[in-house]
């Protein structure tokens, strides 16, 4: 008798197991880079993008700035599809190298540090995405520094939840792109010698 109720409750545990759903986990990318790009005169052969160690992952971090500005929190059921500098050096290469209308391999390399890809609530129903990243354009050979400066991006985000999270992010990397390209367009203006030292390089 007492074999009998530890099979039946063995199966009893079993069918209760068999039907509880478990969430879907969502993954985000950033899509495909809009505009062409115009950045400058100064030829770009490569694109690296290096995340800090909070930005390993593929998490999607959120901030409660209103309440919480000092906790850094995720999102369970909701991911990109991978870490945040892949994201963004992908976007950025389509963009950038692969937009530039006489692209021929040759330039110089553009490498950022990504400080911080989050969503920023500033009240319940309010939030942004904030994409903060240092720049630094300098030679394929020799690795010397010809510029560098640091931007800050805020998109707001057409939803309090991930998915407006995610429209906002794609947002910023886009008002990244166009950032470094005014930059770049002002550096090839007011030094034409790093022109010319990037043609070469």
């Amino acid at each position: 008798m007492k074999r009998l109720f530890t099979i039946l409750a063995v199966s009893l545990l079993a069918a209760c197991g068999g039907n509880v759903r478990t969430a879907e986990v969502v993954s985000y990318d950033l899509g495909k880079p809009g505009g062409n790009w115009s950045g400058s005169r100064i030829p770009i052969a490569s694109v690296d993008v290096r995340a800090a160690s909070w930005l390993s992952g593929n998490a999607m971090h959120y901030r409660i700035a209103y309440a919480e500005p000092q906790r850094r929190q995720t999102y369970i059921e909701s991911r990109w599809a991978v870490p945040p500098a892949e994201l963004l050096e992908s976007f950025l290469k389509r963009r950038i190298v692969f937009g530039q209308a006489d692209f021929t391999g040759m330039g110089c390399r553009l490498q950022l540090v990504l400080d911080e890809f989050e969503q920023r609530f500033d009240d319940p129903q309010k939030s942004g995405a904030v994409v903060e990243a240092r720049a630094v354009l300098s030679t394929v050979r020799g690795d010397a520094m010809l510029s560098k400066k640091t931007f800050m991006i805020y998109r707001p985000a057409p939803a309090a939840d991930a998915r407006g999270g995610a429209a906002a992010a794609r947002d910023a990397a886009q008002g990244l792109a166009d950032e470094l390209g005014s930059w770049l367009g002002e550096l090839s203006r007011e030094r034409p010698a790093v022109v010319e030292q990037c043609r070469t390089t």
